[in-house]
């Protein structure tokens, strides 16, 4: 798939079979978000196959879900083995395994109790419920004026009960979704809460803290220049929940599981801001099954009663199968400390580039981002980027401004070197291309994901 210079000029067409796809898939689907154009069919590792059969570098892992890559043996074998043994236990009894696997879990990241979910979604509407009962019954806050604030730009997932706390999307508009005790804006001055914006949550804390039960995001995002731009405010507003009793959760479902080079993001805020409740999903499982877990102390824990935190296939074997052999591949395979061999490699092979339409590149770990300059030529945009890049070989996520990426943690340093000069010819040839066919518009507001 790889394009030479005397190709530079040639548009980029959609194949037949992709469009053929894209008519089923508009004529029968509902929802989703607004991938680039390609039908995945197969992947091993960090290679994956499209619809035509051909082979593509994986640089985005599924949304930050397949930190392992696809199809890990060991992750495979794991799942395959609790599946052979029994399809579901859940609720309904008393899940095998599932009281050692909660002991192992909260021992291991420092907590007191924890509780099984199965999307991201679901996991921090359950935070954010859990910290609203603590704020009535433990901090004494009126039901009625219960706080909980979220970040701008911070995704939490699209489930009504946690939709408020994000950017506008449409969620009072379109759905009647609204909850004013759940925001992401001042409830006073109705401005913004803006990620970076430290200032901004020392207003809203000092005059809200008596009603304010807790402070919810994702701790490190990456979309900062710098990092310690970020880091220093996570541990700002971190700081401020400890000066009025408020509780901090970190969301750690993209940005956990050892891709920014601790194994969830807000250890380096280090262990004296140690968040009081966090919530894992995606990669937690290496994506080989829907798990999402909370974990918090008694303080909190202790206040979930019977029929106020459950899922049917929250407590799954599969699920604690797949967690658990995740976390030792990681282990064995010292995957945490790889994210930031990866980043140092990014860093290095990126020092050097230099195009006009190309802001800043950036990197947390594995976690990587390339942010081109707005600009009104039709050519220079982040989805004809990514379709570039897709044509030559490499699947990144187009969003906004920037073209997310993310590599599995185990990557083969060839492929992981191919994709980086990979797009670095798209980047470079970005501008030649009369056309770019990138699939169908956009319906809808994107969210920040």
């Amino acid at each position: 798939m790889n394009s030479t210079p005397q190709e530079a000029n040639k548009a980029v067409r959609l194949t037949s079979r992709t469009k053929e796809l894209l008519a089923i898939d508009s004529k029968y689907s509902a929802g989703g978000i607004f991938p680039l154009p390609v039908f995945i069919q197969s992947g091993r590792g960090s290679i994956l196959k499209d619809a035509d059969g051909r082979e593509i570098i994986d640089f985005i892992c599924m949304l930050s879900a397949t930190n392992l890559g696809q199809c890990h043996p060991k992750l495979v074998e794991a799942v395959t083995a609790s599946m052979n043994t029994i399809t579901l236990t859940n609720i309904a009894t008393k899940v095998g395994g599932w009281a050692e696997f909660t002991r192992d879990m909260c021992e291991r990241f420092g907590y007191d109790k924890m509780v099984g979910m199965v999307s991201g979604t679901e996991g921090a509407d359950a935070a954010v419920k859990f910290a609203r009962k603590w704020g009535i019954k433990v901090k004494g806050i009126k039901p009625t004026e219960v706080l909980v604030l979220g970040v701008s730009d911070n995704y939490h997932g699209v489930g009504s009960g946690i939709w408020p706390i994000m950017n506008d999307m449409g969620q009072a508009a379109d759905y009647g979704v609204t909850n004013s005790n759940l925001r992401n804006t001042n409830p006073e001055t109705g401005k913004l809460l803006r990620y970076g914006m430290l200032a901004d949550f020392e207003e809203v804390i000092a005059s809200t803290h008596h009603r304010l039960a807790a402070v919810i995001m994702e701790c490190i995002h990456g979309k900062k220049r710098v990092f310690e731009e970020e880091l220093q405010f996570a541990i700002g507003v971190r700081k401020l929940c400890k000066k009025y009793n408020v509780l901090f959760i970190a969301d750690e479902v993209r940005q956990g599981s050892g891709k920014t080079g601790k194994f969830l993001c807000s250890d380096w805020m280090g262990p004296e801001n140690k968040p009081d409740m966090v919530v894992m999903g995606k990669s937690i499982t290496g994506g080989a099954y829907p798990a999402s877990y909370v974990l918090g102390p008694n303080e909190v824990m202790n206040l979930v009663g019977g029929y106020e935190s459950v899922a049917t296939f929250g407590m799954a074997p599969a699920a604690i199968a797949a967690t658990r052999a995740a976390l030792k591949i990681m282990d064995e395979e010292k995957l945490v400390d790889r994210a930031l061999w990866i980043g140092n490699i990014w860093k290095k092979e990126t020092a050097g580039w230099n195009f006009p339409w190309l802001d800043y590149v950036t990197n947390r770990g594995a976690d990587i981002n390339i942010y081109l300059k707005r600009s009104d030529n039709p050519r220079l945009t982040t989805r004809r980027l990514g379709m570039l890049a897709l044509h030559k070989g490499v699947l990144t996520y187009p969003d906004g401004d920037r073209v997310r990426l993310g590599v599995a943690l185990n990557i083969p340093e060839s492929d992981l070197r191919k994709g980086i000069a990979i797009m670095e010819e798209s980047l470079a040839q970005l501008d030649d291309y009369e056309i770019i066919e990138t699939g169908p518009p956009m319906k809808g507001v994107v969210p920040d994901m």
